[in-house]
């Protein structure tokens, strides 16, 4: 049961939302109006992040970056690079999401700005955790809670709280990363955040069932999934969905591992999520003959047998 659930997308949204408001008048000198422009640029980049779509994303954050920077916005320019480390980091280019991380968290230093400090800190960690290096990652999402704790944002500090909760459960702290995922699902509930409380109840279904507590972790995957759902989250569901199916197989329960299943692949389907359509068929074709639905697992299987052949013809 895995799914890449980075917490950066809220939390560098919460920072590049903080850079760019401000209850001071307008001054004269125009500042206002680029933070504005800024602030625009950098949504418009967020909607493409959140449908995959990593170069357009870039290019509108590169814009913002622009229009932060030509005013000096300290934090505005923290955040920019923020959001660029982010999609070059979905888009497999580490090195150049390194560079604009350090830059992000030196221009936070620059505004002393511990939640800019904290996106930053949460983003090198990301990269550390992604080349295998566990403890250097869990050091970086524990600078980044104490920075997020520092700055009292809630959303700031249960973002990083997962991060390291993350982190814990790949050196096998297990317990450690239960306990760390209920209190950040807890402060995400309270303030009805519901794609960071989706992120939190996906990861704690996976430490669940590591600890052997699957019929805890399938509760905690349907809770992942109507989170998911609150928040139109279209792109989590498949994997929300095929983790209650996994569960259930676990738990015995394989005509509810099939329902869930065929969810998962229409749900997959409808966002063009080729890998969960894949997984979705797999399962579907091997639960058919226990559950005698052969008509069904034949389709499943020539559905299973295109797509093969579709990815062989790309490659």
């Amino acid at each position: 049961m895995t799914r890449p659930r980075s917490m950066l997308f809220a939390l560098a949204f919460a920072a590049a939302a903080l850079a760019s408001c401000s209850s001071a008048p307008k001054p004269p000198d125009g500042t206002f109006d680029a933070r504005n422009k800024a602030a625009e640029l950098a949504k418009l980049g967020d909607g493409f992040m959140a449908k995959a779509q990593y170069a357009s994303a870039l290019a509108y954050y590169e814009e913002a970056l622009k229009a932060n920077s030509a005013v000096d916005d300290l934090a505005g320019v923290a955040a920019s690079r923020a959001s660029m480390g982010r999609a070059y980091l979905a888009s497999g280019d580490p090195g150049s999401a390194a560079r604009e991380f350090r830059a992000s968290l030196d221009y936070a230093r620059f505004a002393l700005s511990n939640a800019a400090q904290a996106v930053a800190e949460s983003g090198l960690g990301e990269i550390a955790f992604a080349q295998g290096e566990k403890v250097k990652a869990l050091e970086a999402f524990e600078r980044a809670i104490a920075l997020a704790s520092a700055t009292k944002d809630g959303k700031a500090l249960a973002v990083a709280i997962h991060d390291a909760a993350i982190a814990k459960a790949s050196l096998g702290r297990g317990s450690e990363a239960i306990a760390d995922l209920e209190k950040a699902q807890a402060m995400n509930l309270k303030a009805k955040r519901w794609i960071e409380l989706g992120a939190n109840r996906y990861a704690l279904a996976s430490a669940l069932s590591g600890a052997g507590r699957t019929a805890e972790a399938l509760t905690a995957a349907l809770g992942a999934l109507d989170a998911d759902r609150r928040a139109e989250n279209s792109r989590a569901v498949p994997t929300d969905l095929a983790a209650a199916a996994s569960l259930c197989s676990k738990l015995g329960r394989d005509a509810e591992a099939w329902d869930y299943w065929r969810r998962s692949f229409d749900s997959a389907l409808s966002v063009d999520d080729a890998a969960s359509v894949r997984k979705a068929l797999t399962a579907l074709v091997a639960l058919a003959p226990a559950l005698k639905k052969d008509d069904d697992g034949a389709r499943y299987a020539a559905l299973l047998a295109q797509l093969d052949e579709a990815e062989g013809k790309v490659k």
